[in-house]
């Protein structure tokens, strides 16, 4: 009867650890498959930036620096086939500062983002690239450029990356093609045409 109870007590302990093992292991694959910071339907996003670019062609001599600030909301499940899978996410963003560097005279003022629409790659753990459209309202203290008027609108396009560096915080680079253009406000539209900007930020992710 000793032998019996200490086999089976034996054979009770191997069950439970092969369960342990088997709970771990299930554990661990869960976690893996979460990537820290990933962006899932109803996720959040906040974010603090700083950047600044230039005009090229005609409009090279104008460079221009901001920072701000932004919102995000991610509104869908994951989508789309192999590299392109991704979901859909929207963004609102403010420039509480935005300063044009421009002869003859500079230029300070803030702009608003009410409509920014980005697809988020799946990606891999530590990256998670997207692309962005979007625009907004600028408001500044004099032309944009001279001469022309100093309410405008701002459509951009562009892509970046969050790399992340820890559990739902990450670095965020982008690039974006940028057009400021009164919209025809003011009969002189020269407007600029074709601008590069570089923003470099923080981000939160709940």
């Amino acid at each position: 009867m000793t032998r019996l109870a200490a086999v089976l007590l034996f054979l009770s302990a191997v069950a439970w650890s092969q369960t342990q093992t088997q709970t771990q292991t299930k554990t661990q694959t869960q976690a893996s498959r979460t990537v820290p910071g990933v962006l899932e339907k109803g996720a959040s996003e906040w974010g603090a930036f700083v950047g600044g670019g230039t005009g090229f062609g005609k409009r090279s001599g104008t460079q221009f620096a901001f920072v701000g600030g932004r919102w995000g909301r991610v509104l869908t499940a994951e989508h789309g086939p192999g590299w392109l899978r991704g979901n859909f996410e929207y963004k609102i963003a403010v420039f509480p500062f935005v300063a044009f560097l421009q002869p003859p005279v500079n230029s300070y003022g803030v702009e608003f983002k009410p409509v920014n629409l980005a697809w988020n790659f799946r990606g891999n753990r530590r990256v998670k690239p997207y692309v962005e459209l979007g625009g907004g309202l600028l408001l500044t203290t004099h032309d944009i450029p001279v001469n022309t008027n100093n309410v405008n609108f701002s459509p951009q396009g562009g892509a970046g990356f969050h790399f992340f560096t820890a559990a739902r915080r990450a670095i965020t680079l982008e690039t974006f093609y940028k057009h400021v253009s009164n919209a025809g406000l003011e009969r002189r539209n020269a407007g600029i045409n074709a601008a590069l900007q570089l923003t470099l930020g923080y981000t939160w992710f709940h």
